[in-house]
């Protein structure tokens, strides 16, 4: 059983939308989704039709046709609440945070405890079990 699932760890999620123009555009996308509850489905979807850094492949349209594809959702309020840039500000704070923190890779990820002590910094796609021993240490296990 995960961390996550006993109750030990919580994840948080911010985004880090600086790798090229199709970045934020992707990031509004998957916020918007968020208020109906799908936005891992969307997060999912948006890694596996992902294209090149630049190309043009999270444009508006085919952001909306992603979000066609997700089961149960209403893509009505998904397209109000994209066209309106309703969480850019949201996704820009994030971004700030990710750059003062250091971070200029996704994924990147920091392990803390919950008063906020002792911020250990993972950043890249990394093994389970190195995460694993970061967060055992950090739990005392």
């Amino acid at each position: 059983m995960t961390y996550v699932q006993t109750g030990k760890v919580a994840l948080v999620f911010e985004h880090l939308p600086d790798r090229g123009f199709d970045a934020l555009p992707a990031a509004l996308a998957a916020q918007c989704t968020n208020d109906q509850g799908k936005f891992w489905q969307y997060h999912n979807l948006l890694y596996k039709c992902q294209g090149p850094i630049d190309s043009g492949w999270a444009n508006k349209d085919n952001l909306k046709k992603f979000a066609d594809q997700i089961p149960g959702l209403d893509t009505q309020k998904f397209n109000s609440c994209f066209d309106s840039q309703k969480y850019k500000s949201l996704v820009e704070s994030d971004l700030a945070l990710a750059h003062s923190l250091g971070f200029t890779q996704t994924p990147s990820f920091i392990v803390v405890k919950n008063d906020g002590s002792h911020p250990q910094k993972v950043e890249g796609p990394r093994p389970f079990p190195e995460f694993k021993a970061t967060i055992d240490k950090e739990l005392g296990i």
